[in-house]
């Protein structure tokens, strides 16, 4: 029982599906449901929330979440215990997210399931937008809005987002302060127009070549997404430089980002993938469920949103 309590502490801290500080705090539930099963043993909360069970011999990961549904769970996520760490299946998830599941659990495995629905992001904030996927010049996002003073840099002016992502940065801001970082958008929404401006100063400067490690040609900036927000610190002068991934604050975003819906674009060591360089700073609004698929796929933002589009096609 220790051992059991032990690892649903570590399990929750890990996932990040609760905050707390010591013991895990219990939530008075309904009566939970019991009945005999063929892939688990435990009881479920008829209301749903979080619950630990236990895994029977020759399970599956399919059969388990059928048997969960069956009996009114509507699972989001599990979580696995598999040779004393875990491992994650999100049933919404896209199957090459899951495809790291074995066909069974280890004997007397533990799974730690959550049983809600995720809200699955709308379709825009999947859309694909690289050197060779390019959006049309006219294209404008709805609804965005101009981002609040104490988001921005000082001296930034107006920075715009969609309306989703601009509650989602102020969310990351606000969870970094908490956490004792200072960060600001130093530059979001570009327009068609302002792309062309900004890749023909980088090409007067660097050359076409270096220039298109760092600029994305007009149409080809996922700036014009307005899902996109350039972030920084005082520590590195609020410049967009490489060397903020080593700031505490840029460390704080590559571990905590995904939480808040935001992943990196353009991950270190990925440029022959992606196609530009190390941007730490470049972070894109893909939502809270999409960024902990991504995260647990270990693909970069560009291989996971093709792999979507190849799996929906």
């Amino acid at each position: 029982m220790i051992r059991a309590i032990r690892l649903v502490t570590l399990l929750l801290a890990v996932l990040g599906l609760f905050e707390f500080v010591g013991a895990p705090r219990v939530t008075a539930q309904e009566a939970p449901t019991e009945a005999a099963s063929s892939a688990f043993q435990g009881s479920l909360p008829s209301g749903g929330g979080m619950v630990l069970i236990e895994t029977l011999p020759g399970a599956t990961p399919d059969a388990l979440v059928d048997e969960l549904i069956e009996r009114g769970c509507q699972v989001e996520v599990l979580a696995i215990t598999r040779g004393g760490s875990f491992q994650l299946y999100a049933p919404e998830a896209p199957t090459f997210a899951n495809a790291a599941f074995r066909a069974s659990f280890e004997p007397g495995a533990l799974a730690l399931v959550r049983c809600a629905r995720p809200e699955i992001p709308d379709e825009h904030l999947l859309r694909i937008v690289t050197k060779d996927r390019a959006l049309p010049a006219d294209f404008v996002p709805d609804s965005l809005a101009l981002l609040p003073d104490d988001l921005v840099i000082p001296g930034g002016g107006a920075q715009y987002l969609t309306e989703e992502t601009a509650d989602a940065v102020a969310r990351l801001i606000e969870g970094a302060r908490a956490a004792g970082h200072e960060i600001a958008v130093r530059s979001a929404y570009r327009s068609y127009q302002e792309q062309v401006f900004t890749h023909d100063h980088w090409v007067s400067v660097l050359g076409l070549d270096e220039a298109n490690r760092r600029s994305a040609q007009p149409g080809h900036s996922e700036h014009q997404l307005g899902t996109v927000a350039d972030v920084t610190s005082a520590s590195v002068g609020w410049e967009l430089e490489p060397a903020f991934g080593d700031t505490p604050e840029g460390r704080w975003l590559a571990q905590h980002a995904w939480r808040f819906g935001f992943v990196e674009s353009y991950p270190e060591g990925a440029e022959e993938t992606t196609g530009y360089r190390y941007e730490p700073w470049h972070l894109r609004y893909i939502g809270e469920t999409h960024a902990d698929w991504m995260r647990q796929t270990g693909l970069t933002l560009t291989e996971y949103l093709a792999r979507i589009d190849a799996e929906a096609n």
